[in-house]
């Protein structure tokens, strides 16, 4: 996957976050594993499909970098 489009995704898809274990994180878009957060030294963010990675020193960064990735990677505001 390279990108999340409407087509892939209705609006009722929201990007959550599943917790395995006490240093790992998931995010899903619908039944999706669309990255990880792991924690280390700091909060490692890896995407599945490669290409989006980051060093953060809180969780919530670690997220919002995900996160932020989602909306740019889903369009224009109301395009889901």
């Amino acid at each position: 996957m390279t990108s999340l489009s409407s087509s892939e995704h209705s609006g009722s898809d929201d990007l959550r976050w599943v917790v395995m274990d006490a240093q790992t994180w998931e995010a899903r878009w619908g039944s999706e594993v669309i990255g990880t957060v792991l924690l280390g030294s700091s909060y490692e963010v890896r995407a599945q499909f490669g290409g989006l990675g980051g060093s953060h020193t809180s969780l919530e960064s670690a997220k919002a970098q995900l996160e932020a990735w989602v909306r740019w990677q889903s369009g224009p505001p109301g395009a889901l």
